[in-house]
């Protein structure tokens, strides 16, 4: 699951705020839980974002959304890059910081860093199959181009240039926004301003200050990325026991690690092989006694019990009840979407 940081979240929301729109209808119309608004979760599903995007565009009917949404940005919005984005040696050191470290903001896109000639580029592109708006794409460059005014000193001018692959009739619009030519059906979407603005120092700097927070932030994206692995895990050991069976070794294989070097991960994130192979079993147990006319021994046997008693004492221990009680009980409910 790709996610968003809540701090990068909330500029979002600042602005639909500012516009007048409901929050909780947006929610609503969006087919997303109102709780997601108080909830303290670090991180949100970047397609649930993807929904909310799509709603607002409806309800407000501009097509410089994205735009205006980057030009309100605010520092705090990208707190998770820390003292890294205040004690960088000069542009190019924040630039790198900003490549490498962009998933801690949000993993719907990829940031990459190129030189074109005596121009720096800096491109916004969908992360694989991540739902990705057109306006969140707009938000990124806009919100690139003010941060990097307060920051880098690149400021909007006829130097910087902004490219869009959409074919879009709003260009005239998102030029006069941004104060910098915006052009259409181009190979990237990038900003694009000269390199020598790099060069210039930051007076804030402090290495020693720069090096923990890069170390913080290295912290911040080995446990984001063994988040995803977890999440991995689970999908592979779902394939495999379907598929009537499971294999620690093969899937460690799968994962280019050693079996040791699986646990090894896990332990860091507080968990083991044994305790996502329960979950998993819980997952399918529930699905297989609900929804199919399996028998239970055959339920036991696909879920790599060779003693179906062991499989009816863990269908209690996860259900509250024996498979035979849980099945009578809600063998006539319909599945859940």
């Amino acid at each position: 699951m790709f996610s968003k940081h809540i701090s990068m979240f909330r500029s979002d929301l600042r602005y639909w705020q500012r516009q007048g729109l409901d929050l909780l209808e947006l929610f609503t119309n969006a087919s997303l839980p109102a709780s997601l608004l108080t909830e303290n979760d670090e991180r949100l599903d970047v397609s649930a974002i993807h929904r909310l995007f799509e709603q607002a565009e409806r309800k407000l009917g501009d097509p410089a959304m994205g735009i205006r949404i980057g030009q309100q940005i605010l520092l705090p919005d990208i707190a998770p890059l820390g003292d890294a984005l205040h004690y960088y040696r000069d542009g190019w050191q924040a630039l790198k910081v900003l490549e490498q470290y962009w998933p801690l903001l949000t993993e719907a896109q990829q940031v990459t860093i190129h030189l074109q000639d005596e121009y720096v580029a800096v491109r916004c592109a969908a992360n694989g199959d991540a739902p990705l708006h057109t306006m969140q794409t707009h938000a990124v460059l806009s919100g690139f181009l003010r941060l990097a005014d307060v920051a880098l000193g690149v400021q909007a001018s006829e130097d910087v240039h902004v490219h869009l692959r959409e074919n879009t009739a709003h260009t005239e619009l998102f030029s006069a926004l941004l104060k910098a030519p915006v052009t259409a059906s181009r190979e990237h979407d990038q900003v694009l301003f000269p390199a020598h603005i790099l060069d210039t120092l930051n007076p804030n700097h402090d290495d020693e200050r720069f090096q923990q927070a890069l170390i913080h932030c290295d912290k911040t994206l080995n446990s984001l990325r063994d988040h995803h692995l977890i999440d991995l895990i689970r999908e592979r050991l779902r394939h495999q026991l379907e598929e009537g069976h499971y294999d620690q070794q093969a899937l460690a294989n799968s994962l280019n690690m050693s079996v040791r070097n699986l646990q090894r991960r896990l332990n860091a994130h507080h968990t083991r092989f044994r305790d996502l192979l329960d979950q998993v079993r819980a997952e399918l147990a529930e699905q297989l006694v609900r929804y199919s006319e399996a028998g239970f021994a055959e339920i036991a046997q696909q879920l790599g019990y060779e003693d179906p008693s062991s499989f009816n004492k863990a269908f209690k221990r996860w259900l509250g009840l024996p498979p035979g009680e849980y099945r009578t009980r809600h063998q006539d409910s319909p599945p859940t979407a």
